[in-house]
């Protein structure tokens, strides 16, 4: 099965670094790749005059307090509801405290409001793809693709999508595609070498390639990967006569 994170976790998109909108990493074993949006127009920015509230939020959020982060996302809600990134930091607080379906209605709200919010277009994929919406996430991806093209992340996470689906070879090509764009996008190499370990035949070569700059860049072993590695190692090793 493909990956989301290094660690094979799942992962979470969030939007907890509110005061510059950035994304962040929810706990250490679902870490975002440090892969950001130059452009600020495609960032989105909190509500002016709400400093305080905001930091609230933030410290809420890192804490794990749903309840309380949530609140003050609905009072920011209140002096602007059409702010597409407090939308953005409503559905990450949902969707981190298990509540799905709240969590994709407002991510949709966000792209509603701002439709070249890359991170909300992320979010909302990999929300719908939570919630078995497959079609629905390749079409959220694929529009953050349009808005950031050389944001590696959504390669990843579209590819993920896909090969549920069962489009093997659109998912290869999408993680082709992401370690282009950044090459050590680790995740993104073990995806990449799973694929080429699954296509018939088996490209053990490319596969062993990128499973080993997988592991270079941290990310976790898997047995199964390894076991089938060596196997083809064993097989190319010259027979002695007996």
């Amino acid at each position: 099965m493909l990956r989301l994170s290094g660690r094979g976790g799942v992962l979470l998109v969030g939007f907890s670094l509110l005061v510059h909108g950035g994304l962040a990493a929810e706990s250490e074993k679902t870490a975002v790749p440090e892969i950001g949006v130059a452009d600020a127009t495609k960032e989105g920015r909190l509500p002016l005059n709400a400093q305080a509230m905001s930091q609230r939020a933030a410290k809420a959020f890192a804490a794990g307090d749903w309840k309380t982060a949530r609140e003050v996302y609905e009072e920011l809600l209140k002096l602007e509801p059409y702010n597409a990134l407090v939308w953005a930091n409503l559905g990450a607080v949902e969707q981190q405290s298990g509540r799905l379906n709240e969590a994709v209605e407002a991510f949709e709200q966000s792209v509603r409001f701002n439709p070249a919010l890359v991170q909300s277009w992320i979010a909302l994929g990999l929300a719908y793809s939570d919630r078995g919406d497959l079609y629905l996430a390749v079409s959220a991806l694929t529009r953050a693709i349009h808005e950031d093209p050389v944001d590696a992340r959504p390669h990843n996470y579209l590819a993920i999508a896909m090969k549920r689906i069962g489009w093997t070879q659109a998912a290869q090509a999408e993680l082709q595609r992401a370690v282009e764009l950044k090459e050590d996008y680790g995740i993104a190499h073990f995806n990449l070498a799973l694929t080429y370990l699954e296509q018939r035949p088996a490209a053990m070569e490319l596969a062993r390639r990128h499973y080993q700059r997988a592991r270079d860049l941290g990310v976790a072993a898997d047995e199964i990967v390894e076991l089938k590695l060596a196997a083809t190692e064993r097989e190319r090793e010259p027979k002695t006569k007996e």
